[in-house]
């Protein structure tokens, strides 16, 4: 069972116990292949303003929390991030609100917790 899901047509990314989202996958690209996904909590950038545009919410800082399929796929680079500078993104999930919190909630998990994530349709 996924720790997280994220739902492609109600546009929610929901964590039991940490709260939910609203977020976005595509517009400039594909969006997130459906499936699950390891939450690559070792690998979560620092909340900073020294990341790219894209990623950064409406305090000018961002992260980037990368994820891994358990299926195959030409796809790289895929993770959740705030949905900054213009509206969707290449195929990540875009945080639309309160994106900070999502941040607080990841990096308060130990880095050897085992998260997974489930994107469905």
């Amino acid at each position: 069972m996924a720790t997280m899901t994220f739902s492609k047509s109600t546009h929610i990314l929901n964590w039991p116990g940490f709260g939910s989202w609203t977020a976005v996958s595509g517009g400039w690209g594909e969006p997130l292949p459906t499936g699950m996904y390891t939450v690559e909590r070792r690998k979560v950038t620092g909340y900073t303003k020294s990341i790219g545009k894209g990623f950064r919410d409406e305090t000018g800082k961002g992260y980037f929390v990368p994820l891994t399929p358990h299926f195959s796929t030409i796809r790289t680079g895929i993770g959740i991030h705030p949905d900054g500078n213009v509206p969707g993104t290449q195929g990540c999930i875009g945080i639309k609100n309160s994106a900070n919190t999502f941040y607080n909630a990841i990096a308060s998990t130990s880095p050897s917790a085992r998260i997974t994530l489930q994107a469905i349709d």
